[in-house]
């Protein structure tokens, strides 16, 4: 036997589900493909820059408040400092090839962490015999989309990994 005060109890829940705001749809999933074939586009943009020894080019990549930290273990903050810091490893080394390769990808929202490994291959130019150098490691970036639409480094940090042994 159904009791009026469990209808009037059951209306008043109807009713009240009815006024409370609609969720608003989910946005549609990433495409995992084309999200690792940005960064990786936006890795070849810093390789370019790096190339040409472009240090304000490579630092525009970064958001305004992006940091780096090298290898070394510097750290930099803001694209003035990145600038900076760019300009002087350019003023050491004469590199003639780099590589940026993307592994792995994570997306988190407006953000995307990447996992991946460099090398480049160079000369010096602080000694007169331009000895040959070259460098290998993996790196972590956490990037994040802009209010303009265009990914750029927020978080960039490498580590240096020795040579293979043969």
């Amino acid at each position: 036997m159904t009791h009026p005060r469990s209808l009037l109890s059951l209306a008043l829940l109807l009713a009240f589900a009815s006024c409370a705001p609609a969720k608003a749809p989910a946005p549609p999933a990433a495409d995992p493909t084309a999200l690792r074939d940005t960064i990786q586009a936006r890795e070849r943009e810093w390789s370019a820059a790096f190339l040409a020894r472009n240090a304000a080019g490579v630092a525009a990549l970064y958001s305004e408040d992006g940091a780096q930290v090298q290898a070394s273990g510097d750290s930099f903050k803001g694209r003035d400092a990145i600038t900076k810091a760019m300009q002087a490893q350019f003023d050491t080394i004469d590199v003639t090839t780099r590589e940026d390769i993307t592994e792995e990808i994570i997306p988190a929202g407006e953000y995307i962490v990447e996992i991946g490994h460099y090398s480049y291959q160079g000369t010096s130019r602080t000694d007169k015999a331009k000895a040959p150098r070259s460098s290998a490691g993996r790196y972590m970036v956490l990037w994040r989309k802009d209010a303009d639409g265009v990914w750029r480094l927020l978080r960039d940090i490498g580590s240096e990994a020795a040579p293979k042994k043969s």
